[in-house]
């Protein structure tokens, strides 16, 4: 049988808590009747699907992909706007290995653990550097740091933070 020339690595299932309604095995179903050799569960915040999903996918057929969209705490200045800071930019991250899933694991906790109440849960880029092994980052897409640096036209940044994120 034939794969289907396309492989979803960007998929919010019902775990994306209120981005998402699809359900793992829906998810499954849909990959498997298209005919994917491989799909990316990667909702926001957390990896609560992970450990039905991995299952599921490998049972029918279908690689699993594991990851998570986090948010990444702007470094671009403080809060404006009346002591707001700037809304984080998004990065959705693919555990590569059994070390990119412990490293994932642990961005996702920290930034839980080491944001301030009321705070979107987030990171700093220097925690994504410090733990980067064996994960795959995607460029985030227009809500990513490189999406907003080439809207905003500041090409050499968003450059610089593309060369950043391959490190």
């Amino acid at each position: 049988m034939t794969h289907a020339d396309f492989v979803h690595l960007r998929v919010h299932s019902a775990y994306s808590l209120s981005e998402g309604a699809l359900k793992i095995k829906d998810l499954v179903a849909l990959c498997k009747a298209g005919r994917m050799p491989a799909v990316a569960v990667t909702d926001t915040g957390n990896l609560f699907g992970a450990m039905e999903f991995a299952p599921a996918a490998a049972a029918a057929g279908i690689q699993p992909i594991v990851g998570a969209q986090l948010a990444v705490r702007r470094e671009d200045g403080g809060p404006r706007n009346g002591g707001i800071a700037p809304a984080p930019d998004q990065l959705v991250l693919l555990a590569q290995n059994d070390e990119g899933y412990g490293n994932l694991l642990h961005l996702l906790s920290k930034s839980f653990l080491d944001t301030p109440p009321g705070d979107l849960p987030q990171v700093s880029l220097a925690d994504l550097e410090a733990g980067a092994a064996g994960l795959i980052a995607l460029s985030g897409g227009p809500a990513g740091a490189i999406g907003r640096l080439l809207g905003a036209e500041q090409m050499e940044a968003a450059a610089s933070m593309t060369e950043r994120l391959a490190a």
